[in-house]
C-alpha cells in the first residue's frame, strides 16, 4: 500500500522541480524526499526522475502517476474537511 505522506511528498517534488524545495515545503531533510521518492519507485516498479543537469527531471511515467495521485489526496483533504465540519456539527448538537 502507498501511503499518503509519501504521495504528498512525490506531488512537492513534481510541484516544485527539486528535491532540496520538496524538503523544505514537506519539513523533511532532502535525504528523507529521497528515499521515499526511491521507496515509491522501488514498490511500483518504475522510474520516475532523470537528472537534468543539478537538477532532475520528471519521466511521462511521473506525469502520469502525478495526475492521479493528486486526485486522490485532494480527495483525502475534502474528506478531512468534511469529518471536521461533521464533528464539529455534533459537538454543537450535544451541547
Amino acid at each position: 500500500m502507498v501511503e499518503l505522506r509519501v504521495l504528498k511528498t512525490f506531488i512537492a517534488v513534481i510541484d516544485s522541480g527539486s528535491v532540496v524545495a520538496a524538503a523544505r515545503e514537506r519539513g523533511y531533510s532532502p535525504a528523507a524526499v529521497s528515499r521515499q521518492i526511491a521507496w515509491l519507485q522501488r514498490r511500483l516498479e518504475v522510474r520516475f526522475f532523470e537528472p537534468d543537469g543539478r537538477s532532475i527531471r520528471p519521466t511521462p511515467d511521473a506525469l502520469e502517476f502525478a495526475s492521479r495521485a493528486r486526485e486522490l489526496v485532494d480527495e483525502v483533504d475534502r474528506f478531512e474537511r468534511y469529518s471536521n465540519r461533521f464533528s464539529e456539527s455534533r459537538a454543537r448538537q450535544r451541547a
